[in-house]
C-alpha cells in the first residue's frame, strides 16, 4: 500500500515538474526569448561580426580610405535620389489600397496606380544598378570579384527574403 502511495506520489510530482517546465517555456516565448538551436546562435555570432566590421553594405576586403570615402559619397548620393522616390512609392501603394478598399471599384484607377508604383520601382532599380556600376569602377580585379559574388548571392537572397503580403495561410 505504502508503495503504491509513494508511486502516485513520485508520478504526481513528475506530472507537475513537466507542467512547470512546459509553462516557463511559453513565457520565454511570449517575451520572445526562445530557445535557438545551435545554427541560430552560429548566425547570430556571425550577425554580430558583421556589425563589428561595420554598417550593412559591400564588404570588400583591402579597401583603401580613398576607395572608401568615394563609396561613401556614392551610397549618399543614392540616398538622396532615391529618398523622394521610395515615399512616392508609399503615397501610391496608400492611394491604392484606398482604390481597392472603396465601396466602388474603379479599375483603370487602379490600373494607373499599380503602373506608376512600376515606374518608380523601376526608377529605383536603375538607381541602385548606376551606384552598382559607379562602386565597380574605382575597384580592383580582386575587389571586383568579391563584390560581383556579393551582388549574386544578395539578389538570391531578397527574392527568398521578402514576407509574405496578406493573410497566411491556415490562419492570421
Amino acid at each position: 500500500m505504502k508503495k503504491e502511495n509513494l508511486k502516485k506520489y513520485a508520478l504526481v510530482v513528475l506530472v507537475m515538474c513537466f507542467v512547470g517546465a512546459s509553462n516557463l517555456q511559453a513565457q520565454q516565448f511570449r517575451r520572445g526569448e526562445r530557445p535557438q538551436p545551435r545554427q541560430e546562435q552560429q548566425r547570430d555570432q556571425q550577425g554580430e561580426e558583421m556589425n563589428q566590421k561595420g554598417p550593412r553594405g559591400p564588404h570588400i576586403p583591402n579597401l583603401i580610405e580613398e576607395q572608401k570615402e568615394q563609396m561613401h559619397s556614392f551610397k549618399l548620393s543614392l540616398e538622396k535620389a532615391s529618398l523622394p522616390i521610395k515615399n512616392q512609392v508609399r503615397e501610391k501603394e496608400a492611394r491604392l489600397k484606398t482604390l481597392v478598399t472603396a465601396e466602388a471599384y474603379n479599375e483603370k484607377a487602379v490600373n494607373n496606380v499599380i503602373e506608376e508604383i512600376g515606374d518608380l520601382r523601376t526608377k529605383l532599380m536603375k538607381l541602385k544598378v548606376g551606384n552598382g556600376e559607379k562602386i565597380k569602377s574605382i575597384l580592383t580585379e580582386e575587389q571586383l570579384v568579391i563584390f560581383n559574388q556579393q551582388l549574386s548571392h544578395e539578389t538570391k537572397h531578397e527574392k527568398r527574403g521578402k514576407p509574405q503580403r496578406g493573410p497566411r495561410p491556415g490562419g492570421q
